[in-house]
């Protein structure tokens, strides 16, 4: 499969894994998203080999959660950290509902130890915008 590179703009980013400097093609691309210049939209700044490094340390993660019993869950499982319910995308969320989206495989970074099925937001960290909620990570991380 040929990789679509029109539109991405000339330049470097810095890998935030592996802190080196590489050319912008060597970084994943959104096709429809675009900047305000109407350039692509960088997907996140993983360069290609660490996110294929990063993406082996979840698949290891998720095949140890499913050896332990923890298959990924169903939509509207609670989070193991917010324990809010989890729906497949931010969409899917009923109106009545204080939910979130996107299932995500926690694990330890260092020792590739699975911790539990998060939301997206809890795994990126930004559960935290109350004494509560950060409390509640503060016990997950403490439990895992």
């Amino acid at each position: 499969m040929i990789r679509n590179i029109e539109n991405i703009p000339e330049g470097t980013c810095v890998c935030s894994v592996c802190k080196y400097r590489k050319d912008n093609l060597e970084f994943s691309f959104y096709l429809k998203r675009k900047t305000k210049d109407d350039y692509r939209l960088r997907v996140n700044t993983n360069c290609a080999s660490c996110s294929k490094e990063k993406n082996k340390e979840v698949r290891e993660a998720e095949k140890a959660a499913k050896a332990m019993g923890r298959p990924r869950p169903k939509v509207g499982d609670p989070c193991d950290c917010c324990e809010r319910p989890v729906y497949k995308k931010r969409n899917d969320i009923p109106d009545s509902v204080d939910g979130r989206w996107s299932w995500q495989c926690d694990h330890d970074h260092e020792t590739g130890k699975f911790r539990g099925w998060v939301c997206k937001t809890c795994n990126t960290g930004v559960c935290s915008d109350t004494i509560s909620a950060a409390e509640n990570a503060l016990n997950y991380l403490r439990s895992a």
